[in-house]
């Protein structure tokens, strides 16, 4: 028997005029209207019933696009609907292709697209994806910072001591963290970055592939310098490098194995290089955690 592929079904499918079905997730530009893709443009123009975070957004966006929506069942789902309007999509979705996008980007990140993934793959229903910008990959390119490893964390909790919990979490991870803040406390979020991740290099992307795109770069520790000249309006996000590749929780097993291998009378200096190397870490650090152990 021939095995087809879903993409070759989807493709036999429209060929030939059939209805699919299933959900299909389409990334909407995060700005700029141009930067859609033709493949997510074709899927909002095909599908009849979508789903959306704000009515409103949407058809703004459609009429900018020239994609009529009269014939369309355009309906909302966000983070405040309940489990009603979840069991209706994945109904729906049994018999025929529904489409779910966020305000802009995907409408998986900080949004409520996982919920409606997972539901979808527990009850067997078929999910496909129609890529495109998203805002923590273009603060990424944009940032300067290094890419690898990095850590997005969406939005930052509201209360202030859980904000200092995550940022300490931060300044003990390696690596680039992406973080998403809304205007009327991203000032005070960059504060706190200065206080508890000094050493880390940080870029506060503003209004991203829209007009008035901006981006500043800056030490954490120099934060307050900065304060005064971001403009306060917009979206964000916000990219904090921490680029210490010493591992918190690595400095008794580095102890203890240097220990180990000095006690066989290997000299300190020639053991940190060693040990650096194999362990990916800071010479100077090795060294310093090795005279610590004595």
């Amino acid at each position: 028997m021939n095995r087809i592929s879903i993409s070759e079904g989807i493709k036999v499918a429209l060929k030939n005029g059939s209805t699919m079905s299933g959900i299909s997730l389409v990334t909407l530009p995060i700005g700029n209207d141009d930067d859609i893709t033709i493949s997510a443009l074709n899927c909002l123009k095909r599908v009849e019933t979508i789903y959306c975070e704000d009515t409103r957004v949407l058809k703004g966006l459609l009429k900018r696009l020239d994609i009529s929506f009269d014939d369309k069942f355009i309906d909302s789902y966000h983070d405040h609907s309940n489990d009603l309007k979840l069991n209706k999509i994945l109904e729906l979705a049994k018999s025929k292709e529904c489409c779910f996008v966020s305000d802009a980007g995907s409408p998986i990140i900080s949004d409520p697209g996982y919920l409606l993934v997972k539901a979808a793959i527990e009850n067997g229903i078929q999910i496909k994806s129609y890529g495109g910008v998203n805002a923590p990959i273009v603060a990424l390119e944009l940032s300067g910072l290094s890419p690898t490893p990095f850590h997005f964390h969406a939005f930052l909790p509201r209360d202030k001591g859980r904000i200092v919990q995550q940022l300490e979490v931060i300044n003990n991870t390696y690596g680039t963290h992406i973080l998403f803040d809304g205007v009327s406390r991203v000032r005070k979020t960059i504060e706190l970055i200065g206080e508890h991740c000094p050493n880390s290099q940080v870029v506060i992307a503003r209004e991203l592939t829209k007009e008035y795109e901006s981006l500043y770069r800056f030490r954490a520790s120099d934060s307050h310098e900065y304060l005064d000249e971001i403009i306060y309006k917009g979206e964000f996000v916000i990219l904090i490098e921490n680029s210490n590749k010493v591992i918190q929780g690595a400095s008794r097993e580095v102890k203890e194995l240097a220990q180990e291998l000095l006690d066989k009378g290997i000299k300190p200096k020639t053991l940190s290089k060693l040990l650096s190397n194999i362990l990916e870490l800071n010479s100077k650090e090795v060294y310093k955690m090795m005279n610590e152990s004595k």
